[in-house]
């Protein structure tokens, strides 16, 4: 099995899935870079999973008029193609894949300076709907406001206790590796709804 990226969810997920006996590869960014063709081919045709979690995300708050065309490049390139990239490649060597996505629950909300991430997220939900119709088993999982390092360093000040907490989301894709989702499917997971998802 195979998860990307963003280091505290992947941990939470990592451990609840090897708790239940399943093998978890989490490559750090270094060991995998989601963007990188050959970075992918080399790390998921070592691995050849069963479940690709594409948990990649990446935002840095900044206004239209003050855009760097570079930086949008790697913003939209990690949110969105690394998902397309990564899912390709598993595909390739496993056609009965099982496809989790990470989305966010930007995907559905508007942030001024955060267009990149909410347009891209959202193109990953899109994504995971036009797959299921397509015959792959494909859900995606969208985070609200979570307690991650990304979150802590854009909110530095914000009350942590109204966060949702990484071993809670993680209970949720654990229902989603199990495959008790439709296809298809997008789970928005807030703080205020955890705890009717994972009692489902």
């Amino acid at each position: 099995y195979y998860i990307s990226n963003d280091r505290k969810r992947a941990k939470a997920i990592k451990k609840i899935l090897e708790t239940q006996g399943y093998r978890v590869f989490s490559p750090s960014r270094v060991e995998m870079d989601v963007t990188n063709f050959e970075s992918i081919e080399d790390t998921i045709g070592s691995i050849k999973p069963d479940i690709l979690i594409n948990n990649a995300g990446y935002v840095m708050p900044q206004s239209m008029r003050d855009a760097d065309l570079e930086c949008i490049r790697k913003r939209i390139d990690i949110n969105v193609g690394g998902t397309f990239y990564c899912t390709a490649v598993a595909l390739k060597y496993n056609p009965h894949l099982e496809i989790i996505n990470i989305g966010s629950a930007a995907s559905l909300e508007v942030h001024a300076t955060w267009s990149e991430y909410c347009a891209s997220k959202a193109a990953v939900v899109m994504a995971t709907k036009c797959w299921a119709e397509d015959g792959l088993y494909a859900v995606c999982i969208s985070p609200a406001r979570t307690r991650t390092k990304m979150r802590s360093s854009l909110f530095p000040d914000e009350d942590q206790s109204t966060l949702l907490e990484p071993s809670d989301f993680a209970k949720v894709i654990l229902k989603a590796v199990r495959k008790e989702y439709e296809s298809g499917s997008h789970i928005v997971v807030r703080k205020q709804n955890i705890r009717q998802l994972v009692s489902e």
